[in-house]
């Protein structure tokens, strides 16, 4: 009789493990929810391209728009609750797609700040380079604001020349991708 018992406490032990534990489930509920709040932090216009429901679509955007913190960490709950029915790799793909995006938007940013500074602080060479790299370029344009953009410099007045300069150098370079 006794061995009777043993045996079925062998057999219930064997299934106890055969489900994650709750702490296993509620680490996976909280890396969805993560996941979620990633998604929240995206655009409107790029949550819209996200790989799921309309209706986790809108509560995200609804979350965008509560003010109240506990408001927002109710609804950053819910989202995690609609979470769980989402293909969670389509979703990290997805925001890694945007992280990579950034990436180079910074750089192109970096490598735009780089041009301008050369311009402005090197003169005639730095222009003759860039037409060099960027023979689309139309320079008498180019010119123009750059000319505006030092006269600003010298009256030590601001008048939106060196961002306009800026503007065209990302625009010569970003035609060119």
């Amino acid at each position: 009789m006794n061995q009777d018992k043993e045996a079925d406490n062998s057999a219930e032990s064997e299934n106890w493990y055969d489900e994650p534990s709750k702490s296993q489930r509620k680490r996976e509920m909280q890396a969805l929810q993560d996941l979620g709040r990633q998604l929240a932090k995206l655009k409107p216009e790029q949550i819209k391209d996200a790989p799921v429901e309309q209706r986790l679509v809108d509560e995200i955007l609804e979350y965008q728009s509560i003010s109240s913190h506990e408001a927002q960490r109710r609804q950053m709950q819910f989202i995690g609750k609609l979470m769980r029915s989402v293909d969670a790799e389509a979703v990290e793909t997805f925001i890694a797609r945007f992280r990579a995006d950034s990436d180079h938007h910074l750089q192109r940013h970096h490598e735009v700040e780089q041009w301008r500074d050369a311009m402005l602080n090197g003169g005639n060479d730095a222009l003759t380079d860039f037409v060099g790299q960027h023979p689309a370029t139309n320079v008498q344009h180019l010119r123009q604001i750059l000319r505006a953009a030092h006269k600003d410099l010298k009256d030590n007045k601001n008048r939106g020349a060196s961002k306009k300069l800026y503007r065209e150098i990302k625009a010569i370079l970003d035609a060119e991708d």
